[in-house]
């Protein structure tokens, strides 16, 4: 039997904090196509990403529940739209004056589940609260409906909803708790998924046990349990003692993107603002080819140096950066804790915005000074600094003196100053010989902080950099799914994951390597790190020495990949899950 109606749970609706929002967000469209008006979402109130992301409507069906909510637990719950193109219902539940008792929670599910989280910190209390509250609403709102609902469940954040609501129930666990903590250790934990020999342990001495216990929970409870790849059902499998129902791969909507034509004019807009924020970084130390159509590669992600590949990633550019060849740039935007942007970089971008300026006022007299030469018959194969008047000469080179007095030092690696010492980013640059030498192929910007248009730095978003960009490098070692590269082909650049995101595996089980030009897949499944990085700055090589021609053709066919991953495809996948969830429920 089919749902008539789908209530979706995440900590990430309305709320941005992780990968999870935009799978919801761009899901929205296909689940509002399958359940209209009778799909609704629910999430976590956060006041700061409320304003941008919540619209409140003044009819509200629920408004008696929500003053039961408020008198017997102090929730306060505010019903609307999530503020996206599709417009779905949401209530986002305020849990900021709960008044029930967290330790009776713990208690509970101590009782019954066995989870243990009596030491459980605020990252973990604050969740259950929330969770607790939304179980409490949705057995309200099942008391008062008659209609066949399904509620989906993302993460062990959403678990306690379970142990609240008799609702059919799906879960999906986008990566493991105690599989993503592992990851980031020297625990080898590709092996031992392999092998099903996973201590449980780990989880305490990481301190993750009450999640992963919740998790496992949740798990084995729900109707229906999903995982967002093979990989990670693999890891699921291994870590929870649970095999995935069905798994549900990311969907994304390249329709949502400009086309191709658009996108190759944006290419080059964006691109020489990239170029200008080169030329102020790197030009007031020694000259940088950024005529020649400069090859600017980047990689981006959370903070997680062993999982997001950032050590290989380094240890390929080193190896690249020790041979002879064509310069390039590089961009590392990996948020950190941030102070505020270098000021010699905030130095150097004046000087040049003011060299730029005073350019673009000399430039009629200048026009006016060369069509005298050539309309008189004289020679106008002059240097333009012969075209201006003695005055213009010299406060130009005045101006050309300021921004060249720091000629013959190095310029910073990170344009910010950081919050902390000893960062692992920077000194495995350093370590690796990327120092932004003159001599250095590989020229190197480590970008510390969200990227906005309202920074004083780059002053562009992340879409418009991606487009900017030659191609986007993604080496994950643990990546579940893994949206980066997928959203880097549907921006028109080019893209490189690997076999260990669930993207990577999701293509190779579906295409050849012939069909794959514009996204390379490195392999990091059965190689060593150092086999991995090798193959990687063999990809890099690759792409800086690309042609314009093929650089064109293989963004083309990246865009091409991208579009497998739609929800048209995908989103299927989850209606059979919540057919599932009823067909399971009613047998029990």
């Amino acid at each position: 039997m089919a749902p008539e109606k789908l209530i979706e749970v995440s900590f990430e609706v309305a709320n941005k904090v992780g990968g999870i929002h935009q799978v919801l967000k761009s899901k929205s469209y296909k689940m509002k196509e399958y359940y209209g008006d009778d799909y609704l979402t629910i999430g976590f109130y956060n006041e700061e990403n409320a304003v941008n992301e919540f619209a409140v409507r003044e009819e509200n069906p629920y408004e008696y529940i929500f003053d039961e909510m408020e008198r017997d637990y102090g929730v306060k719950c505010h019903y609307g739209v999530w503020n996206i193109s599709e417009d779905p219902k949401c209530i986002l539940i305020d849990v900021s004056d709960f008044k029930g008792s967290l330790d009776e929670i713990k208690k509970e599910m101590w009782e019954q589940y066995g989870i243990d989280s009596l030491n459980a910190g605020h990252d973990f209390d604050e969740p259950i609260k929330w969770s607790y509250a939304v179980g409490k609403l949705l057995e309200k709102i099942r008391r008062e409906e008659s209609s066949e609902t399904v509620v989906h469940l993302h993460e062990w954040l959403s678990v306690p909803v379970m142990f609240q609501t008799e609702y059919p129930k799906v879960f999906t666990t986008h990566a493991t708790v105690l599989g993503r903590a592992l990851s980031n250790t020297e625990y080898d934990l590709k092996q031992n998924v392999d092998r099903k020999t996973i201590d449980e342990k780990k989880a305490e001495e990481l301190d993750v046990k009450a999640k992963h216990q919740l998790e496992k929970t949740g798990a084995h409870e729900a109707d229906v349990f999903t995982t967002v790849s093979n990989t990670t059902g693999r890891e699921a499998e291994a870590i929870l003692n649970k095999k995935p129902d069905i798994i549900l791969p990311n969907g994304f909507n390249v329709e949502d993107f400009p086309s191709l034509e658009e996108l190759s004019y944006r290419h080059k807009k964006k691109k020489e603002k990239f170029k200008e924020f080169l030329r102020a970084y790197f030009k007031p130390y020694y000259d940088v080819n950024l005529e020649n159509d400069p090859r600017i590669l980047f990689i981006s992600g959370r903070y997680e140096f062993h999982n997001k590949g950032l050590d290989i990633f380094i240890d390929a550019l080193s190896k690249v950066n020790e041979k002879e060849g064509k310069e390039f740039f590089v961009f590392i935007f990996v948020p950190s804790d941030v102070k505020e942007p270098k000021k010699t970089i905030i130095e150097n971008k004046s000087l040049y915005e003011e060299l730029e300026g005073y350019l673009e006022e000399a430039m009629p007299d200048i026009k006016r000074r060369l069509l005298k030469e050539i309309t008189s018959g004289k020679n106008p194969e002059k240097k333009c600094l012969d075209l201006v008047d003695s005055k213009q000469h010299g406060e130009l080179k005045s101006l050309q003196d300021n921004f060249r007095a720091k000629h013959g030092q190095k310029p910073p690696l990170s344009a910010y100053e950081l919050n902390y010492e000893n960062d692992e980013i920077l000194e495995k640059l350093y370590d690796k010989g990327l120092r932004n030498n003159k001599g250095d192929r590989v020229k190197v910007v480590f970008y510390p902080t969200y990227l906005s248009v309202g920074d004083r730095l780059l002053s562009m978003n992340y879409n418009e950099a991606v487009v900017a960009s030659t191609a986007g490098i993604f080496p994950s070692f643990y990546e579940p799914w893994g949206y980066t590269p997928v959203e880097t082909a549907a921006n028109g650049s080019l893209a490189v994951t690997t076999d260990l995101a669930g993207f990577g595996k999701y293509l190779i089980n579906n295409t050849d390597e012939e069909e794959r030009k514009g996204i390379k897949i490195v392999e990091r499944e059965k190689k060593s790190d150092k086999e991995s990085a090798d193959q990687l700055a063999e990809t890099i090589e690759e792409i800086v020495n690309y042609s314009k021609t093929e650089i064109t053709e293989r963004k083309h066919n990246a865009r091409r990949l991208a579009q497998m991953t739609s929800w048209e495809k995908l989103g299927e996948n989850y209606k059979k899950a919540h057919e599932k969830a009823i067909h399971s429920s009613e047998l029990e």
